[in-house]
């Protein structure tokens, strides 16, 4: 198990995907946040599996060495240019579904599809912008 201790770094890097405009709704600012998490623990979990292998075999002794997975796949998302893809995207799916959101009844049937129709752009940009899968590279 990996244990990370508290680095204000960290703090620092992760403030940095909660910036929003002004103005921005809270819809806009949980779909931004959420989204780019999910898109960092998704290539954190390829960053463990690449060490993995690259462990089996070895000492565990490489163990004790300092890998900070999440940090690491946090600051390639950061430098992507997927973060502002994806920021772009949601924000212009998430005005659109707002700005008739005032003309739909609770529970209709169009309000239901507007719904639908968001979450489906919203997995659709997350899978678009996800990042690139490390290699693993076998033993």
């Amino acid at each position: 198990m990996i244990h990370q201790r508290y680095d204000p770094e960290d703090e620092e890097m992760w403030s940095m995907l909660r910036f929003s405009p002004f103005g921005s709704s809270t819809l806009d600012k949980i779909m931004q946040l959420g989204s780019a998490a999910v898109i960092i623990f998704e290539n954190t979990y390829y960053l463990l599996e690449q060490r993995r292998h690259r462990l089996l075999g070895q000492q565990r002794h490489l163990e004790q060495e300092s890998f900070r997975p999440v940090r690491v796949a946090l600051q390639q998302y950061i430098a992507s240019p997927n973060a502002t893809a994806v920021r772009e995207a949601l924000s212009s799916a998430i005005h659109t579904y707002e700005a008739g959101f005032s003309q739909w009844i609770p529970g209709s049937t169009k309000s239901s599809q507007k719904k639908a129709g968001l979450i489906n752009t919203i997995i659709e940009v997350v899978l678009q912008h996800r990042l690139a899968i490390p290699e693993v590279q076998a033993i």
